[in-house]
């Protein structure tokens, strides 16, 4: 099961590890990472408590609209694998022309979309006290 769930995270490294890198380099010219450092805190500090909490709030945007991508990815990566999951099971239904099937999967992906953008806007409100 390793094999799988590697393929289908690091399908999407090289974009978080992307953002993550233009959000840090773009937030640590910012006048308060300026300050952090005049006040004494070790770089570690700066980078970790002030820079990279700043740098969250888009890779959690970008994670929630990944969830799709991960859901359709996992169609994928169950055919190659030969995995029987949910995905195998909506590719079955289609094949077969079974609609209450078809329509109960697309509903499940439909509700964890949902339910992640709603983990999101929390996460926001967690992150940013500006959101508030």
């Amino acid at each position: 099961m390793a094999l799988p769930q590697a393929t289908l995270a690091l399908t999407t490294a090289a974009v978080y590890a992307r953002l993550t890198r233009g959000q840090m380099l773009e937030v640590m010219g910012e006048d308060y990472i300026r300050t952090a450092r005049a006040k004494g805190l070790s770089e570690r500090q700066v980078v970790f408590k002030h820079g990279l909490r700043a740098t969250l709030t888009p890779l959690v945007t970008q994670l929630g609209a990944d969830i799709a991508l991960l859901l359709g990815g996992a169609i994928v990566i169950e055919q190659v694998y030969g995995l029987q999951g949910v995905s195998a099971l909506a590719v079955q239904a289609v094949n077969n022309q079974d609609r209450p099937i078809i329509i109960g999967v697309v509903l499940l992906g439909g509700f964890f979309i949902v339910l992640s953008n709603i983990i999101v806007d929390i996460l926001y409100v967690l992150l940013d006290p500006r959101v508030r």
